[in-house]
């Protein structure tokens, strides 16, 4: 709620200053396209999931070449894998997931001749569905199904007389720590850590954007986004027989969009900012 209070006294103060806004008018957009994505650090590689996007929002003049961006998306996610591959990798299976985002990005944009626009912000994320499958089937991770949490590797018990994991991601550290508390040298990892079955339901992006028009109120669009921070921990085998993890790895959502825009009293909005340039 914090942040929703913030995104919303920063529009507040940009369209309350006359200063800014020279008299131009707000301009409306719609938003269809799709995204091609992968999660970095699930060991499925390249951009094979393909997802909807989809939203509207507001562009709001602070100059004749400067606006503020503030976007409502349903903005699909995950990653793809087709085919089980070797046995020896460490994720020899099919894969699907799919996450459902309801977010926001807040951006700016410059503009060059009313022809291309270059933009940068960031948007935080929400998420609304989630599905996973492995070969098909329901991922089942410890035995239970996949969720929403914080994404995190856990102690399998006394986890609160235990110290925190959750940020570590190589392999010989949690070794360290395992064996530190107290654990016999024989005792393998994976006995004793339990893999994450969760997603942080919060996903905070960096985006960058390159917009161009194509006729009147009309643009295509290009966006990157990266997660900013992992949206889960987790532990991988060398190996579908053993049962000591070789890795850890933080997973981040990776997503390329190409949309159309449509962009509402564009012609208005550039009216009213040459008017003063002629008076």
């Amino acid at each position: 709620m914090r942040r929703f209070r913030t995104i919303t006294l920063l529009l507040a103060f940009v369209v309350a200053t006359p200063t800014l806004l020279h008299a131009q008018i707000i301009k409306g957009e719609v938003f269809a396209g799709g995204n091609a994505c992968q999660v970095d650090g699930d060991e499925c590689y390249g951009f094979k999931k393909f997802g909807v996007h989809a939203g509207a929002g507001a562009l709001i003049p602070l100059t004749s070449w400067m606006d503020v961006g503030l976007e409502v998306l349903f903005n699909q996610k995950g990653a793809y894998k087709k085919n089980a591959i070797v046995s020896n990798s460490t994720f020899p299976y099919a894969y699907n997931l799919k996450l459902n985002y309801a977010e926001i990005p807040l951006m700016i944009y410059l503009t060059d001749k009313d022809v291309v626009s270059v933009g940068i912000g960031v948007s935080y994320g929400r998420v609304v569905g989630i599905n996973e499958l492995v070969n098909g089937e329901p991922s089942n991770y410890e035995g239970v199904g996949i969720g929403l949490g914080d994404g995190q590797l856990h102690w399998r018990q006394n986890e609160d007389k235990l110290p925190d994991i959750g940020h570590i991601i190589d392999i010989n550290e949690m070794a360290e720590i395992v064996y530190k508390e107290g654990f016999p040298a024989t005792t393998h990892i994976s006995e004793v850590i339990a893999n994450s079955n969760t997603y942080r339901a919060n996903d905070f992006n960096i985006c960058a954007d390159l917009r161009f028009r194509i006729w009147e109120g009309i643009h295509a669009e290009l966006r990157y986004q990266y997660s900013l921070r992992p949206i889960r921990y987790r532990m991988f085998y060398e190996d579908v027989n053993l049962v000591l993890a070789n890795q850890i790895r933080a997973q981040y959502n990776n997503t390329i969009t190409l949309r159309v825009v449509y962009i509402f009293n564009e012609h208005r909005s550039k009216v009213n900012k040459e008017g003063p340039k002629k008076g």
